[in-house]
């Protein structure tokens, strides 16, 4: 009895360990494009920092309260945003063995969208059934960006992480403006 709850407890812990890592993206392949671009920014957050960053926000603000109550189950968030000094520095080829990795049952797009020279993608990640991560895609003449959001269930949740550190490019809110401080001669 005692072999068999071993047993049990191995391969639950082996199919957590294959559903956290599903979702995963490999975002080394976009090094080649970090090479051609003039601008980078590249953010890895484990959950461990998420749990870190989440907990310097401030409940009693709207914003924060919500980007905290958002990142509750957020496992990783991974964000690359290239710029290019010339339109055609990088083809839609080069973000090929990216998008390949979402050729799973498990990934789903669910926003394609395609004007002139831009290109946005938005990808949900399923386990079982249940929605657990998202990637978004984001491909402008001389820019690219690309977010995996681990444990992110909705778009709106997506935004709200933005507030984790004031991310560019992931909250739609503009920045806060400063207060005016009536009195404060400094």
């Amino acid at each position: 009895m005692r072999k068999l709850m071993r047993k049990t407890m191995f391969t639950g812990l082996m199919l957590m360990a294959a559903t956290a890592s599903a979702q995963q993206i490999d975002m080394k392949i976009l090094d080649k494009l970090a090479e051609k671009a003039k601008g980078k920014t590249e953010i890895n957050l484990d959950s461990s920092m998420v749990k870190s960053a989440s907990d310097l926000l401030n409940q009693k603000k709207g914003d924060e309260a919500a980007a905290r109550k958002s990142a509750k189950d957020l496992t990783g968030l991974f964000l690359r945003n290239y710029e290019f000094e010339t339109e055609g520095a990088y083809k839609r080829e080069d973000l090929k063995p990216l998008l390949d990795q979402l050729n799973s049952p498990n990934w789903t797009p669910i926003l394609r969208n395609q004007e002139e020279k831009e290109q946005t993608e938005i990808w949900m990640h399923r386990t079982n059934g249940q929605a657990d991560g998202m990637l978004l895609v984001s491909m402008e003449s001389k820019e690219v960006t690309v977010i995996n959001a681990m444990g992110i269930t909705n778009i709106g949740d997506l935004s709200n992480v933005g507030q984790l550190g004031n991310l560019e490019g992931l909250s739609s809110k503009p920045p806060a403006k400063p207060e005016d401080k009536k009195g404060n001669n400094n």
